[in-house]
């Protein structure tokens, strides 16, 4: 990890990035990008005037939790967890997208250290770490969701009965919906409406093939039907957002204020052609996990986006220079192929399912990677591989519970 710093510090930076820390230097929020990400940012750049800490903390949260995750005492078992530690350690798909400053990577990493306090039986850490996963990204809710049941399994006493449990882990999955609107709440965050940019991505897929749907539409504001053919692309929303040279874009700042109509038009549209929706949502699900010949589309960022900071990699040094020419090697391997991870994580569910008493955790940390994966099968607005890391994360925290063993259910009371 300190290879990594030294070759990518202050840390990869995206244009999401740089709008979140310059909300968080401001300390004025909105909720297109979770405002806990930002605030944190922000709060590094306060303290040493760039956001390497969250690098930093990214790094050791990811290495650490694995570290934990491969102990074992028994020792053929730990030597076959260093395998995978070292694995995780060295594969391009982990440490590429791991040295950059996003929410996908800031949720996966506390996911991670969730499951490694569950194993380590710390089930109020890793229900604080769920809670702070939730508030990272806005679906991370999918992936916290099947980890709250050991949370509660590990809470429980022995006496209590299925009522007591089930009430308890309705008060879990309480929390951690409702954790992301209270920590916007509480750092004001304005409403954007993150979501507004799914509903014009899926109503340009389905009008794109039936164009006669088109008039009366809401996005007749800003463009055509023509124009809307032109610039869509089942890669991304941003192609409609940005526009064409020969396509007016939509406007994504117009979009809160057309909430209703957006969502009465998806309805009325999607209810009338489920084929065509279907289609579209299929069509970028399986670009988003390389199920298509050609290149992967997005698989990790490369640099830092110009920014008003000055921010910039050391790109002359031979480290940066070597690490960067080997994750290009195996951008279109099956490394970055996202199929691949979903197809070993269903693997992994299947396998932990048979002995789910013995390993619960095993398999509710496949479940929550492969129910991640496949959530995007109706929310992806794009395929960015970043979208699936922490399924790959998953991928490599299920198969060291698998090898490693589990902690033992013993009756201490939980801290």
């Amino acid at each position: 990890m300190v290879v990594l710093y030294a070759a990518f510090q202050p840390g990869l930076m995206s244009v999401d990035t740089i709008d979140q820390y310059a909300q968080g230097l401001r300390g004025v929020f909105d909720d297109v990008h979770p405002p806990l990400g930002s605030l944190l940012l922000g709060l590094s750049g306060r303290l040493v005037g760039s956001p390497w800490l969250i690098l930093v903390g990214q790094l050791l949260l990811l290495a650490g939790s694995m570290a934990l995750l491969v102990r074992s005492p028994d020792g053929r078992m730990r030597r076959r967890g260093l395998l995978i530690l070292g694995a995780f350690l060295v594969v391009p798909t982990v440490w590429a997208l791991a040295v950059t400053l996003w929410k996908d990577v800031m949720a996966a990493a506390v996911l991670l250290g969730a499951v490694a306090a569950l194993k380590c039986r710390r089930p109020l850490l890793a229900l604080v770490l769920l809670m702070a996963g939730t508030a990272f990204r806005h679906n991370a809710l999918v992936a916290a969701l099947p980890l709250a049941i050991p949370v509660m399994a590990q809470l429980s006493r022995p006496r209590w009965r299925w009522p007591l449990r089930a009430l308890v882990l309705a008060g879990l999955v309480a929390g951690l919906v409702l954790t992301p609107s209270l920590i916007n709440r509480a750092l004001g965050a304005s409403k954007a409406w993150a979501a507004g940019q799914l509903f014009v991505f899926d109503l340009a897929g389905i009008y794109v093939t039936h164009p006669e749907l088109f008039p009366g539409s809401t996005l007749e504001q800003d463009t055509s039907a023509a124009e809307l053919a032109r610039s869509y692309s089942p890669f991304h929303v941003w192609f409609l957002l940005a526009g064409a040279p020969d396509a007016r874009p939509v406007r994504l700042e117009s979009l809160p204020g057309r909430r209703d109509v957006l969502v009465r038009e998806w309805t009325r549209v999607v209810r009338a052609q489920p084929v065509a929706y279907a289609h579209h949502r299929w069509e970028t699900f399986r670009r988003l996990i390389g199920a298509f010949e050609g290149p992967v589309f997005f698989p990790f960022q490369a640099r830092i986006e110009p920014n008003p900071w000055g921010f910039q990699l050391p790109e002359q040094g031979l480290l940066h220079q070597w690490l960067r020419r080997g994750a290009d090697l195996v951008s279109n391997s099956l490394l970055f192929r996202g199929w691949a991870w979903l197809g070993a994580l269903t693997a992994l569910a299947l396998l932990s399912l048979f002995d789910v008493r013995r390993r619960p955790l095993a398999f509710f940390t496949a479940l929550s990677g492969l129910g991640y994966g496949l959530s995007y099968l109706v929310i992806s607005i794009g395929c960015d591989f970043r979208f699936l890391y922490w399924s790959v994360i998953a991928t490599f925290a299920a198969l060291a519970l698998r090898v490693t063993g589990e902690a033992p259910a013993t009756q201490t009371p939980s801290k």
